[in-house]
């Protein structure tokens, strides 16, 4: 992204910046509207890859009008620190992922196992009225709102112990989970041993055998190269996570209708490539993997999906009024 590089800056390393920023203003004194970016991975993983790409669509829609800084890498800090910094307004725009359901209850729809099964019917539930409901949830709840669904993708296990075919499988496996309690109780009703840890830190983890496997998309098995310590890949795609690309609301009420509309499409410009980079990984990812050494097997879906049939109704009464029953009537067969 040759031209992404002119219109960004960075101001200073910085676990700090959640709490106090980098010094910026509504405009610069050129008139162009400073906005933040942050997110907690580096490039190759699907969430700094959209911010990334939304950073160079707003460059091509919107030019000298916008000065952009952006944070990637865990400059920031963990996904938890750029969320804070976000609700704070240290951050105005933020890649995100599953995180966001410990802020927003509704956000666990996406932690519901086996809701959804193809990138069709996910496009549609997110890009239409229910995504339009989780966007406006999230400025109620936390202040920020949702202008762009990409793809982190579906999730699928690793690890060095077995092939994972049925529940009996992951039993008393050690599995790294996101600090997302949906996550936990699924893995937990499974049979494994779900095991909080970093994203970061995962790949000693497995590397020292602290943890016997992990589940992620195949997009982000490849950015920390998990596959390397990993002898098996079972295929379950029992969640799909997409990235929220999110931006604080008082900084989206103080743009220019002129700034929205760009932000806006620059967004589904970005989302787009997301979608599509997530699709052509998942064609071309296996071969890498079995290139390297890993087996890779199908599991029983049907077995999965019944075993957890708790956890989804557990997730749906979490979920305040009436939004779990009007999705599962939609979209759960």
């Amino acid at each position: 992204m040759k031209s992404l590089a002119k219109a960004v800056t960075v101001c200073g390393v910085a676990a700090a910046l959640v709490l106090t920023g980098c010094t910026k203003s509504d405009e610069t004194h050129s008139g162009a509207t400073k906005l933040m970016l942050a997110v907690e991975t580096s490039a190759g993983d699907p969430l700094a890859d959209m911010l990334l790409a939304f950073a160079d669509e707003v460059e091509k829609k919107l030019g000298d009008s916008v000065e952009l800084t952006v944070q990637t890498g865990g400059a920031i800090g963990d996904e938890e620190a750029v969320l804070q910094g976000l609700r704070a307004g240290a951050i105005d725009v933020a890649a995100v992922s599953g995180s966001v359901a410990n802020l927003d209850p509704n956000f666990t729809i996406m932690d519901m196992p086996f809701l959804f099964t193809d990138r069709d019917t996910v496009v549609e539930f997110l890009d239409g009225p229910f995504g339009d409901e989780l966007s406006e949830s999230l400025v109620q709840s936390v202040g920020a709102r949702v202008i762009g669904f990409g793809e982190n993708g579906f999730r699928q296990i690793t690890n060095n112990v077995r092939p994972i075919n049925t529940s009996a499988d992951l039993a008393g496996l050690k599995i790294r989970v996101p600090g997302n309690p949906a996550r936990v109780a699924l893995f937990e009703a499974l049979g494994a041993a779900p095991t909080q840890i970093d994203i970061g830190e995962a790949y000693l983890a497995l590397d020292q055998g602290v943890l016997d496997g992990q589940e992620n998309p195949l997009k982000v098995i490849d950015a920390f190269s998990f596959y390397e310590k990993q002898r098996y890949l079972s295929l379950t795609s029992h969640i799909y996570s997409p990235v929220y690309l999110t931006v604080n609301e008082d900084t989206w009420q103080g743009l220019s209708p002129q700034i929205q509309q760009g932000l806006t499409a620059a967004a589904a410009a970005a989302a787009a490539t997301s979608r599509t980079a997530g699709a052509e990984a998942d064609e071309q990812l296996l071969s890498k993997f079995e290139a390297a050494g890993v087996q890779v097997n199908e599991a029983d879906v049907n077995q999965l999906s019944e075993v957890v049939s708790g956890v989804r109704e557990d997730i749906a009464d979490d979920i305040p009024g009436d939004f779990a029953d009007r999705v599962l009537a939609e979209y759960r067969q």
